[in-house]
């Protein structure tokens, strides 16, 4: 069983409520973590909660199905529906717009469960009941969608070795094994021109091909706190095509950051960043192919 957490850290003040033999009362909280960043906080009360800080707002409707609970290293799971008004938005575009332009790519999603002398008292403590990732979106309608979340077991769902003999470097870039910081190939921009969603002009004046395959996540406008991977750059206008069209098409002005990709050969390790970088390099290069004849 959980022990429930009160605000000071401590599950003393949350036990005493739940012993004490008096009446309480509970509200559903909804932490949602884009993968950008930007959190969202919604409770299933009538009205706005705050806790440890957070101010957790109404808005749409959550209806959680069943947990499935798993022993050992399989996958637990939640099902959830988020019915929504029109006027439910998030960074001003409505919510079940912003979910099918896949703004919750990624996301971490927790469940809690806060306890409350009565609801004109702050909340004693949480427990929380469920927290993992969005893993699955579907059944997309007018009024509502239907989520999976899965527990962070989802992780070690991965149906090969962790290292394996190619070409291409076994790191992901700015890694602990790769060493470089994310923060030294990270840069500011603005959008400029007529972007669409997949497409837009930028400030920036790097080289051709520096952000392909990096991320860009935005810092303002209706896509504020959301990531998409870089499938091409440009430097012609700093030409940014990413894989995965937002959610809406960025407006110029708005702000964002994007990060250097790699494609994870040994001459890019060598020759793209501030120094070479190729000791640490984990692919190997030099072994045959295997339809070498010898």
């Amino acid at each position: 069983m959980r022990t429930p957490t009160d605000a000071t850290g401590f599950p003393g003040a949350t036990v005493a409520l739940l012993n004490g033999g008096t009446n309480f009362v509970m509200a559903d909280l909804y932490t949602i973590t884009l993968s950008g960043g930007g959190v969202l906080r919604y409770t299933g009360h009538a009205t706005a909660l705050s806790f440890n800080g957070n101010t957790f707002i109404t808005g749409p409707v959550f209806k959680r199905g069943s947990i499935s609970h798993k022993s050992g290293t399989e996958v637990a799971t939640l099902d959830l529906t988020i019915a929504a008004a029109p006027g439910d938005t998030i960074n001003s575009v409505p919510i079940l717009q912003f979910i099918a332009g896949r703004g919750l790519d990624g996301a971490q999603f927790k469940l809690e469960r806060a306890f409350l002398p009565n609801w004109q008292s702050a909340i004693t403590g949480t427990v929380i009941d469920f927290a993992g990732y969005i893993t699955s979106i579907k059944n997309i309608t007018r009024s509502s969608v239907d989520l999976t979340v899965s527990s962070g077991m989802i992780k070690l769902n991965v149906n090969m070795g962790p290292n394996l003999f190619q070409a291409s470097c076994l790191n992901t870039l700015f890694d602990s094994n790769c060493t470089l910081a994310a923060a030294t190939y990270t840069a500011s921009g603005t959008v400029s021109g007529t972007p669409t969603s997949l497409t837009f002009a930028t400030n920036r004046t790097e080289a051709d091909t520096y952000f392909t395959q990096g991320v860009i996540t935005f810092t303002s406008g209706a896509n504020n706190g959301v990531s998409r991977m870089v499938s091409a750059y440009a430097h012609t206008s700093g030409q940014v095509t990413v894989s995965f069209p937002f959610p809406v098409a960025p407006s110029s002005g708005d702000t964002f950051t994007i990060r250097a990709g790699c494609d994870r050969s040994l001459n890019t390790c060598k020759t793209k960043f501030a120094s070479d970088n190729s000791i640490h390099f984990r692919g190997t290069p030099f072994i045959p192919v295997p339809e070498t004849v010898i």
